[in-house]
């Protein structure tokens, strides 16, 4: 990777001439400080305002367009390129992005000079070689001069972990595990697992810790998903399905011939390019439409094929995927299309629509570009593209019915069989709630469920919104107090949206980043030949009507909670009651499946997930079930409970939810001795992770209408309850997991729980003749001092593996012992 100098010269417009030195942030000072700060340095630099957009999940710049008038010139030797370039303006401004100096970035792909005379150039963001899932930034340059640059970046990547506990081996076992429990699939190709540094929050716009994971993609003719397993922790972090639900043409007959044999796709060859019709409806639809497709992106965009290098257009039609076993008639008919990675395949009917043909053809060609995920606002933005490439074709190739009426209908063409298995039209884009889609971000429609289960994150709900927002700029209309009373056209507007999508997208890209990139794109554009007066003003009137540029509109998930202290100021813990799972007479949890059963059991480093303890090697899993159950585990202490307890436990969870409609949870009971009846511990939860929400009354879940742990804890955290009020009783705990037919999840997770009180923590003690008969424990996270031949003339011990003398009633001492201590831990004997 090329280096830079620390100091890099700029010239701006008016002759001004500037050398930042490199802008990093100071020991402590936040992410959007430091991004603040770069940009007004820019801004200083340019004499012009720098438009900028900053990411709620990194506090960080997503976007950053300089004024068309001042852009930044970049003053470097002639035939410097493309790439140093970029990474010289990295090198005085990368902080905006939470990068220093173009540190921990690499090269993924550097543009040609397009028709506009620009260059484009991407990088991937790595730490310590292990790139971080999604993050990614492209540097836009006119010549010498930068007009914009767009990213997902993690700042303050430095200690992060990147040495996995977990071996590939282990995470493979894992995937095909959870492949088997989740999808009943055991024959899928399993890639090599690759290292990743995974933020969740970088795919679903909220703050979220940065996991080290191995990623495997999992793919047969009819699967690719995309898994990500802990390497620290043995769990599984995320898993989606890539799988999207659409010149040399190839189109295969992928139907069973009649002998109960499925093959493999792509199936039997019935067209081949320059062949005359076969009289087959499925498979001359397919050649056609295909041909409109690759026809539409070479004469408007120069676009040779999906990959723009030529590539074959293979499709099969009449898929029916095999079922096991295999009856005669498969899982016919197939209501589905989809585009796997190498391919579109068809179910009966489907390749009869030119939309749906190329709607599957363009996920192709956004594979091959911004590359978006197929999840939450990214995979929204993938359908979305689609839909609206997919709608182009069909109004420009002359075919079908394109009247007013039907003009924004997709689907509507969907012929055979297919056409009786599901409603068509599927989608109406200049109104999509017709069909329940939203039409802007705060209509009741918009899908807010945040698990993958549920369409990914809603991406075939979600995509109404960018789709309306094209409609309206090519059409025009007035619609939530916005008036786009100049249309700009169906080429133009697509020329913004081909532009958008090839060059200023990540893989990782918002519904705000779509916004960004839309606009710059049409300013990138605004001074081509008959491009439209006000075009630009009236492709954000489209986006604004809309609200794509206003944010998210979910509530964001229960954010993960720092492990409270168990004590404050100086003082520290006398544990009465610690459970830490290591030894424990509860069934062991599966080596190779997930349970089955309705009871919690006993993980360790050999079940199903590993040990995922936060100490030793086990902890208790209590799964979430995909059916009603309410089962807990109960735990009985020893003696009466000390006036001023309290109880803290370390525990992660993901229960089932949709959104803030929580279907599943998990609370902690504790037994009055008196009554001899349990009682929800929610209440005396004083710090830590607190109950997140109450489980929906209106699901068949046995604690509906109650409050409990719910959603995702995104990790490790604790929480903290007050016992004062059980002083003087002996005491059972137990925790509940209750579940209804909704839907499933990881569950719960318990490790290490405590119940002590908090006493005056004894630092850089010294021991001598005068504490005699006094019985205390003293830890040493540093050094134990003896001096003059001390001794103990009662109990000695060398307590656990730490430093740490316990003294017994009644001891003497002759000399002194001196307690060096950094933290200490105060334990009363008994």
């Amino acid at each position: 990777m090329m280096r830079f100098l620390h100091r890099v010269c700029y010239t701006f417009p008016l002759f001004l001439f500037v050398c930042p030195g490199v802008v990093s942030p100071a020991f402590g000072q936040s992410s959007r400080a430091a991004a603040e700060r770069a940009v007004r340095q820019l801004e200083a630099a340019s004499g012009k305002k720098v438009s900028a957009s900053f990411s709620p999940a990194t506090d960080v710049v997503t976007f950053l367009s300089l004024d068309p008038e001042a852009p930044l010139t970049l003053s470097l030797p002639a035939g410097t390129t493309a790439e140093d370039r970029a990474r010289a303006f990295l090198g005085g401004f990368g902080a905006a992005f939470g990068i220093q100096a173009g540190d921990g970035i690499v090269l993924e792909r550097s543009s040609r000079v397009d028709h506009l005379g620009m260059e484009h150039v991407r990088f991937q963001q790595a730490y310590r070689g292990v790139p971080i899932t999604g993050a990614e930034l492209s540097v836009h340059l006119r010549g010498s001069s930068v007009t914009a640059v767009n990213a997902k970046t993690i700042p303050d990547v430095e200690g992060l972990e990147t040495t996995p506990e977990i071996s590939p081996a282990e995470a493979t076992r894992m995937a095909a595990s959870e492949l088997q429990r989740a999808l009943g699939i055991t024959d899928a190709t399993l890639s090599e697992p690759r290292l990743e540094l995974l933020n969740q929050g970088l795919l679903e716009g909220w703050k979220t810790e940065t996991r080290l994971a191995w990623f495997i993609e999992a793919t047969k003719v009819d699967l690719r998903e995309f898994i990500w397993i802990d390497a620290e922790h043995a769990t599984l972090l995320l898993r989606f399905s890539q799988l999207t639900d659409n010149r040399v043409r190839l189109v295969f007959d992928a139907n069973d011939p009649g002998d109960g044999v499925y093959d493999d796709l792509p199936g039997d060859l019935a067209r081949l390019e320059g062949e005359g019709a076969t009289g087959d409806a499925d498979t001359d639809a397919a050649y056609d439409f295909s041909g409109d497709t690759y026809d539409y992106f070479w004469n408007e965009h120069g676009r040779d094929s999906y990959n723009d290098a030529g590539i074959w257009m293979v499709s099969s039609v009449h898929y029916c995927p095999e079922v096991d076993p295999p009856p005669d008639s498969g899982d016919c008919p197939y209501a589905n299309a989809y585009w796997n990675g190498t391919q579109t395949v068809f179910g009966e009917g489907l390749s009869q629509a030119d939309d749906i043909v190329a709607h599957e053809w363009t996920h192709a060609v956004t594979e091959h570009t911004a590359n978006l995920f197929y999840y939450m606002q990214s995979g929204a933005l993938n359908e979305s593209y689609s839909d609206i490439f997919g709608e182009i074709v069909d109004l420009t190739n002359g075919t079908g019915d394109d009247s007013a009426g039907v003009r924004w209908q997709a689907g509507e063409d969907i012929g055979g069989s297919a056409s009786v298995q599901f409603p068509v039209p599927v989608r109406d884009m200049m109104d999509p709630t017709l069909y329940g889609d939203p039409g802007k971000m705060s209509d009741s429609e918009f899908d807010c469920r945040d698990h993958w289960f549920f369409d990914r994150g809603g991406v075939h709900t979600n995509s109404g919104v960018p789709n309306h927002a094209f409609a309206l700029m090519v059409d025009g209309g007035t619609y939530n107090g916005q008036s786009v009373f100049l249309p700009i056209g169906l080429p133009t507007a697509a020329r913004i949206q081909y532009r958008a999508l090839s060059y200023y997208l990540t893989s990782a890209s918002s519904f705000r980043d779509n916004y960004d990139a839309l606009n710059q794109a049409c300013q990138d554009l605004s001074g081509a030949p008959g491009f439209p007066l006000l075009g630009c003003v009236m492709v954000k009137r489209a986006l604004d009507a809309v609200e794509m540029g206003a944010g998210w509109p979910c509530s964001s998930p229960i954010p993960r909670v720092e492990p409270p202290p168990l004590c404050s100021g100086e003082q520290a813990p006398s544990i009465w009651h610690y459970w830490d799972i290591e030894t424990s007479g509860v069934t062991a949890c599966p080596t190779d499946a997930w349970p089955t059963s309705l009871a919690w059991c006993l993980n360790s480093s050999s079940s199903v997930l590993g040990a995922h303890a936060t100490s030793g090697e086990k902890s208790y899993w209590g799964f979430n079930f995909d059916e009603v159950s309410n089962y807990p585990v109960t735990v009985t202490t020893s003696g009466t409970l000390p006036p001023g307890a309290r109880m803290q436990f370390n525990h992660s969870f993901g229960f089932s939810n949709s959104g803030s409609s929580y279907d599943d949870g998990g609370q902690v009971e504790l037994l009055d001795s008196p009554t001899l009846t349990y009682f929800d511990g929610g209440p005396l939860i004083t710090a830590g992770q607190p109950y997140g929400g109450v489980i929906s009354a209106s699901s068949d879940n046995p604690i509906g209408g109650e409050s409990a742990f719910v959603g995702d804890s995104r990790g490790y955290t604790a929480s903290q309850l007050n016992l004062s009020s059980l002083a003087g009783q002996s005491l059972k705990y137990r925790f509940r997991v209750a579940t209804d037919t909704g839907g499933w999840d990881i569950g719960w997770f318990i490790d290490d729980v405590r119940i002590y009180t908090c006493a005056l923590c004894l630092q850089n003690r010294t021991l001598s003749a005068g504490n005699s008969g006094v019985a205390d424990a003293y830890r040493a996270s540093v050094s134990i001092h003896t001096a003059d031949g001390f001794t103990v003339g009662g109990a000695e011990d060398l307590l656990l593996s730490a430093p740490q003398v316990r003294i017994g009633n009644g001891f003497e001492a002759h000399g002194q012992m001196t307690v060096d201590n950094t933290g200490c831990i105060y334990i009363p004997p008994g």
